[in-house]
């Protein structure tokens, strides 16, 4: 056990340096007028939970890890921006039935203002080794299309993605799908909003169908400065999904299983949006529903985030 955890913590504090490393040496890369716009960011993250699920793209499980990205951004002309974006992380969940879950990405976007008003952006990801719905770890591919409407202090952002899967598990597979999001943000002060997010998505397995499934998600939150650094953001969001293939263990008439839930929650933030520190600390409360039986149970979730801008 001892061994054990010794060697957990090591992989943490590895990824830990090499994401630092890398993030105060690329800011070299912009000095002698270089037009590249270099941002970066490490942070540690724990987590301490009740929802102990064999499911959810989430990281709802207890444990402790860290992640980083880097940024470059730059001009293609007045109106377009382009962006070039690294990440990676490590998580060490605290039960001994999942496996540290080391995951890396690259980002690719163009971002083109059609007016004062209007954005559009596209974007091509991969990520490697990410927890989701269907399956402990899978890597991914997406592409997505973007267009936003600002004006004054309102803002409307709606975007679709279609996504290609494939697990790391014993019996692999593939899966696809989409996903729609739209939100609406309305501004009235600096870190002073309230923002409305409705997210449908959709994926089919061909290899194995008790992966497929379909989910809806609707949040509200409020984000209110309590000083310069410091703001209050209560939140309530609902989510429902049901699947394709997968029998509820406990229905009485053996049908496919629907899963939902509501959670209020609220987190403390401090710091700025600009280069830093900051830190935010969070609780949640989940009341689930389910008609299987090992589903069927509410729960509460803590995190604390700490992290540096540069």
């Amino acid at each position: 056990m001892l061994t054990t955890c010794v060697a957990r913590a090591r992989r943490v504090a590895a990824a830990a340096v090499a994401v630092l490393l890398a993030a105060l040496a690329l800011p070299a890369l912009a000095q002698n007028g270089d037009p590249v716009e270099i941002a970066a960011r490490v942070e540690v993250i724990g987590i301490q939970s009740d929802i102990m699920m064999e499911d959810g793209d989430d990281i709802d499980s207890s444990g402790f890890g860290i992640r980083g990205d880097l940024a470059l951004d730059w001009s293609l002309s007045p109106n377009t921006t382009a962006r070039v974006e690294i990440d990676a992380g490590v998580f060490d969940y605290e039960g001994m039935n999942r496996d540290t879950l080391t995951t890396y990405g690259v980002t690719a976007s163009v971002e083109h203002e059609i007016s004062p008003s209007v954005t559009v952006r596209l974007q091509a990801r991969r990520l490697e080794n990410v927890a989701v719905l269907e399956a402990f770890s899978a890597d991914q591919t997406s592409i997505a299309a973007r267009v936003e409407w600002e004006q004054g202090n309102d803002r409307v952002r709606i975007e679709a993605d279609y996504r290609q899967r494939e697990y790391d598990t014993a019996r692999a597979g593939e899966g696809e799908g989409y996903r729609a999001t739209a939100q609406y943000n309305r501004r009235f002060g600096p870190y002073h909003w309230l923002r409305l997010d409705a997210r449908v998505e959709q994926l089919r397995s061909e290899d194995e169908e008790r992966r497929s499934y379909d989910r809806r998600v609707a949040r509200i939150k409020y984000s209110h400065p309590l000083n310069r650094m410091l703001r209050l953001r209560p939140s309530v969001e609902y989510r429902e999904w049901d699947y394709a293939a997968r029998i509820a263990r406990g229905d009485a008439d053996g049908a496919l299983r629907e899963d939902s839930y509501v959670a209020p929650s609220v987190d403390l933030s401090w710091g700025r949006a600009s280069r830093g520190p900051y830190a935010t600390a969070s609780a949640e409360y989940r009341f689930r529903q389910s008609n299987d039986i090992r589903y069927d149970m509410d729960g509460a979730r803590f995190g604390l985030v700490a992290g540096y801008r540069f």
